[in-house]
This record gives structure tokens, C-alpha cells and sequence, in this order.
């Protein structure tokens, strides 16, 4: 568990630990990240870590929050620059990950089954990830007026479908890189189908 004494440290000192974190954990490919590696690179002491940190598991949990915080906030702005097109989401957001300079490379560690660090993002998605709601802090920000399906147990509904096709895009990516292009269109394809299915 993260401790308060991580969330008390100033800003710039918790976006250094979280920067080194996530360079670590992109570096999987080639080794598995350590603790020794993070303290080293974030310029804290063994005692400091344990200070902020019961374990690696908490490294896991600090990229998983920072990368949806992030990610909801890039939703929000995205969704207001497309009117509140939901359908627009999903592919702007395929496409700002594989970007060479993407900060939401992030995602692509969580599905990738050849990074040396999958048992341990294995292990805190299955014993500690919290759910993230997108939902709940999406809502107010989609636009209604075009869908024939518009409650919110709809909209809820159709954010999930959307989630897993792209979820399923993701993972198709990590076990054959080179079906990126193709598992775009795929995922452009299946965004299609239910948009019109479920638009005016």
C-alpha cells in the first residue's frame, strides 16, 4: 500500500519517483524492475522507499493510478473537443498511445504479456487494482442528443463495450506488435458497428 508519506512528499519529488517508475517499468522488455534500480534513479535512500512503499506491488499500483488519472483527464479534453462524441475516444486514444513521444505508453506495459514484468502487474491487477470508474467521471461530459440509447445504464453500457474491444486490441498488439494496424481497424470497425447501432 502507498503510504500518506509518499502523498505528503512535494510535487516535484512524487513526479520524480513516478517518472523513474515508469521508465522502469518500460525498460521490461530487457529486466525486470528492482528496487535497488528505483532508488538509484530517483535519488532516494532503501529507508525512504520503505518509508513511501510496503513492496513493488505499490510501484505497480503508483504507475496504475498516475496513468488513469492522467488518461481520464486526456478523455475529458478530448471529449470536449469532439462535442461529446463518445465514439471518438476509443482510436484517438489507440493512436496518442503508439505515438513515438506517448506518455500513455503505460497502457501498452499493462497488456504486455513479453514484458519481464508481467507477473508482478499480474499479481496487483488480480489481488489489489482498484476499478477505475470511468464512467462516473466521464458522464457529464458525453453528448446525449445523438444517441437512441441514452440513459445512463446505456451510456454505461456502451463506455464497457468500447472498453473492451479496445482492451482486446491492446492485448492482440502485445502478443504480435505487428498487428497494429490491423487491430486499429478492427477496433474501428467494431466502434462503427455500434455506433450505428445505437446513434439517431
Amino acid at each position: 500500500m502507498i503510504k500518506r508519506t509518499f502523498y505528503n512528499l512535494p510535487p516535484e519529488k512524487r513526479e520524480k519517483i513516478i517518472d523513474v517508475t515508469r521508465k522502469e517499468f518500460r525498460k521490461g522488455s530487457k529486466k525486470k524492475i528492482t528496487i535497488n534500480s528505483v532508488i538509484k534513479n530517483a535519488g532516494i535512500s532503501r529507508g525512504s522507499f520503505y518509508q513511501y512503499f510496503d513492496d513493488k506491488l505499490d510501484l505497480v499500483e503508483l504507475m496504475a493510478d498516475d496513468m488513469m488519472n492522467k488518461m481520464s483527464e486526456y478523455i475529458k479534453e478530448q471529449l470536449v473537443l469532439y462535442n461529446g462524441d463518445i465514439f471518438e475516444i476509443p482510436l484517438v486514444i489507440f493512436d496518442v498511445m503508439f505515438k513515438e513521444d506517448s506518455s500513455y505508453k503505460d497502457i501498452v506495459v499493462f497488456t504486455d504479456r513479453n514484458n519481464q514484468n508481467s507477473e508482478l502487474i499480474s499479481e496487483y491487477m488480480f489481488y489489489r487494482f482498484r476499478k477505475y470508474n470511468f464512467w462516473n467521471k466521464l458522464s457529464n461530459y458525453i453528448n446525449r442528443s445523438k444517441l437512441r440509447l441514452n440513459s445512463d445504464e446505456d451510456i454505461k453500457y456502451i463506455v464497457f463495450i468500447m472498453e473492451d474491444a479496445f482492451r482486446n486490441a491492446l492485448s492482440n498488439i502485445s502478443k504480435n506488435p505487428k498487428l497494429k494496424d490491423r487491430e486499429r481497424t478492427i477496433l474501428a470497425n467494431k466502434v462503427d458497428l455500434l455506433k450505428r447501432a445505437v446513434c439517431v
